[in-house]
């Protein structure tokens, strides 16, 4: 009986020479000190509560076209303004590095699960001819504040060539955009 008299004693032993190393971190203003990385947003919530998502983000573009999926590696770089949200987004996969666009929407909800609505007015190259192919389409989806996706049904590239022939990628379906940071 006498060792398990003792074993309570030895847990609350531990536990109290423990507790200084577990609430030192969590205490501290040096967030490198802290023993976990803290979860949410970079900067501060804005004041309507919705979640911060400004700042880089890198991950996957992926559509389909003529039953053929093409997937891309996007970055993207945005700035927030409570709810508005504008921002750029850049190809980087070799097969659309020239591919890029600018992003215009707002945010709601609140945080860390917050709605995105907005336009993405994508530019790219012809793969034949002159002129810059152009398409713009209404994305919507969640935005977090370490991740996101934003889609749409469809993104119509057209050149902006006056009277010259080139070749677009057309109609883009189920656009989708996945990115953290």
């Amino acid at each position: 009986m006498a060792f398990a008299s003792a074993t309570p004693r030895r847990v609350a032993a531990v536990v109290l020479a423990l507790l200084p190393l577990v609430t030192a971190p969590a205490c501290s203003s040096d967030p490198e000190s802290s023993l976990t990385a803290p979860s949410g947003p970079t900067s501060p919530t804005p004041p309507s509560g919705v979640a911060n998502i400004s700042g880089k983000w890198s991950g996957t573009s992926d559509w389909e076209q003529n039953n053929v999926h093409s997937i891309s590696s996007v970055t993207m770089a945005i700035t927030q303004r409570d709810r508005s949200v504008t921002g750029t987004i850049t190809y980087a996969s070799p097969a659309y590095q020239a591919w890029g666009g600018t992003i215009n929407g707002t945010v709601a909800g609140t945080s860390p699960d917050t709605q995105f609505v907005g336009t993405i007015e994508l530019r790219a190259p012809p793969t034949t001819g002159a002129g810059t192919c152009i398409g713009s389409a209404f994305f919507s989806g969640r935005s977090v504040s370490d991740s996101l996706r934003w889609d749409t049904s469809q993104l119509n590239t057209l050149s902006n060539a006056d009277g010259q022939p080139s070749a677009c990628r057309g109609l883009l379906r189920n656009f989708v955009l996945i990115l953290g940071r």
